[in-house]
C-alpha cells in the first residue's frame, strides 16, 4: 500500500479539525513545516496568523479567522450577542474590544469595528464561547453585554435592545446580581432596573 505523502497527511488532519493546522501540530506529527509554507505558496493553504494555517475552503469561519489575526480582541456588542444567538441577525460589522494602548494591524479585509477600553474596564466579564463553525473565541458574558449595548457611545439600536433583553430573561443561567453589579460600573443602572422590572 502506498504511503501517504505528507501533504495527504495535512490536507487529511485539515479534514477532520475544522480546517486549521499549526506549524506545531506537523511538527508533532514528523511532516517538516517547508511542506506547510510550499501549500501556502501553491494557493491551497491561507495564513491566518504566524505558524496557523487553514484550508479557506474547509475553514469559513471569520469569527476564529479574525480572532486568530487579532488575539487580543474580544468580541464585544452586538457581536457577542449573535454569538450567544440572542439576536436573529448575522452582524454586518464585527465588534471587538481592545485593551488600552493596544496598537493593532488593520491589515484584515473583515468588516471589523474596533474599541479600545482601560485595561481595567477591558478585562471585566471575559470569557469564551463557540462560533456558529464550533471554534472557541473570546467573547463578553452575557451580563457585561447587555450593559454595553446601553452605553451612550455607538449604543446598540432599540430593536437589538429589546430583543436581548427579552432573550435573557428567558434564560437559565441568568445571573441578575452580576447584571446590576455591572450596571453600576458602567453606568446603565436605572436603564437595566427599569427593562428588568418590565420583563421579569
Amino acid at each position: 500500500m502506498k504511503r501517504m505523502s505528507q501533504q495527504d497527511e495535512i490536507i487529511k488532519y485539515l479534514n477532520k479539525n475544522g480546517g486549521q493546522i499549526t506549524s506545531k501540530t506537523t511538527n508533532s506529527m514528523g511532516i517538516s513545516s517547508r511542506v506547510l509554507r510550499n501549500m501556502y505558496a501553491h494557493g491551497q493553504l491561507e495564513r491566518l496568523a504566524p505558524g496557523v494555517y487553514i484550508d479557506p475552503l474547509e475553514f469559513g469561519d471569520d469569527i476564529a479567522a479574525l480572532q486568530y489575526r487579532l488575539s487580543k480582541g474580544v468580541f464585544f456588542k452586538d457581536t457577542a450577542l449573535f454569538l450567544y444567538g440572542m439576536i436573529d441577525r448575522t452582524p454586518s460589522t464585527y465588534e471587538m474590544n481592545f485593551p488600552l494602548p493596544y496598537a493593532y494591524s488593520t491589515k484584515t479585509n473583515a468588516p471589523i469595528k474596533i474599541y479600545r477600553q482601560k485595561k481595567e474596564l477591558y478585562e471585566i466579564g471575559i470569557t469564551t464561547t463557540k462560533t456558529p463553525g464550533r471554534h472557541p473565541v473570546k467573547v463578553y458574558n452575557i451580563e457585561r453585554t447587555l450593559c454595553d449595548i446601553l452605553r451612550a457611545r455607538d449604543r446598540s439600536d432599540a430593536e437589538t435592545i429589546k430583543q436581548a433583553m427579552n432573550s435573557y430573561v428567558h434564560r437559565k443561567g441568568k445571573n441578575l446580581h452580576k447584571l446590576m453589579e455591572y450596571a453600576r460600573i458602567f453606568k446603565v443602572e436605572e436603564e437595566i432596573r427599569t427593562y428588568m422590572e418590565v420583563l421579569l
